[in-house]
């Protein structure tokens, strides 16, 4: 599990490669990742959007922007902690994920960004 502190909230990350759904012929590997954020600070935050940076073996970069996360805008109280999970199908059996959520102080307004720590996407057995 990787994770970081930014700005009083803590992100940490664990990534699972998923077999049963992933198809070697077709390029396609899909990895599940659960997301924990807690929320450090004595004020409320709210995450408003996410930035990933995806990068395949081969060098490939690819860029997501979205609202949010996995449909939701999750309220993190003082000491709250949120969970979720989401995947990423990648054309190689490994790669890397990193980025950043942009969160807003619920009492002031003020935004700030919190990094994601990156984290490995690999098939077991990829570097054999």
């Amino acid at each position: 599990m990787q994770a970081m502190t930014t700005n009083g909230v803590r992100i940490s990350v664990e990534s699972k490669f998923q077999p049963g759904h992933s198809f070697p012929h077709r390029s396609q590997y899909l990895h599940v990742y659960t997301v924990h954020i807690t929320n450090y600070n004595e004020f409320p935050v709210k995450l408003i959007s996410r930035h990933w940076d995806i990068t395949e073996a081969d060098g490939t970069k690819k860029v997501v922007d979205g609202p949010g996360v996995v449909g939701e805008q999750p309220l993190l109280d003082a000491g709250g902690l949120h969970s979720y999970s989401s995947f990423c199908v990648l054309a190689f059996p490994m790669g890397r994920m990193s980025g950043y959520y942009t969160m807003v102080r619920t009492d002031t307004g003020d935004q700030f960004n919190v990094d994601i720590p990156s984290f490995i996407l690999m098939m077991p057995d990829a570097l054999n």
